[in-house]
């Protein structure tokens, strides 16, 4: 007998999108920021003729221009019946945001480790998935949003391991930009990243 769907796993859904939306929007800030010409140089400019990807610049800000970003671009997102923020800490990319239901205002929390890999993704490791102090299976819950969301194709989830991939490099646009993770280390407050043009 299958048991009624109560809507519980639906909100983690959209926060899930939410947060990778979140991340994306990161992206193209730094994208549309090293893209706005300053000034004239093209005339200074030296023809490229290597077929591969060219590093162009490097984009360096801390967390706390990043939970600003984060909390500027998420402010058109909020319900009355469900708030969220998507704050970076000192070791974690804390996702916190209650719903209401039945008249109770329940509080959600996801924990991610976050982490660059060798090919310049952001690795998400997620440390725990709680409805108020009621920890709640990762695996479980990771697996339904691989299953039944619609995520862009350069987010990857592994269920299994409990990690998400956000791989920027495939992330498209019309100047033909992307960037790298260089350095991921909240501890420090420490957050660069690489700027390359497709060949």
């Amino acid at each position: 007998m299958r048991q009624k769907n109560t809507g519980k796993i639906n909100k983690w859904k959209w926060a899930f999108l939410l947060l990778v939306s979140a991340l994306l929007a990161l992206g193209i800030v730094v994208v549309e920021r090293t893209t706005t010409n300053r000034e004239a140089t093209s005339h200074l400019a030296t023809p490229i003729t290597s077929k591969q990807d060219q590093k162009i610049g490097t984009f360096t800000t801390d967390k706390e221009q990043l939970n600003t970003v984060l909390a500027t671009y998420l402010k058109d997102y909020q319900t009355d019946t469900f708030s969220y923020t998507v704050t970076a800490t000192s070791q974690f990319l804390l996702f916190e945001g209650t719903y209401k239901v039945w008249g109770l205002t329940i509080p959600l929390y996801i924990y991610f480790q976050p982490n660059k890999l060798n090919d310049g993704s952001i690795l998400l490791t997620v440390s725990e998935i709680s409805a108020g102090t009621l920890s709640l299976p990762k695996e479980e819950i990771l697996a339904y949003l691989k299953n039944q969301s619609q995520l862009p194709e350069f987010v990857e989830i592994d269920s299994k391991k409990a990690t998400v991939i956000i791989h920027l490099a495939e992330i498209e646009n019309d100047q033909k930009l992307y960037v790298k993770a260089n350095t991921i280390d909240f501890y420090n407050n420490q957050l660069i990243f690489d700027i390359y043009r497709k060949s």
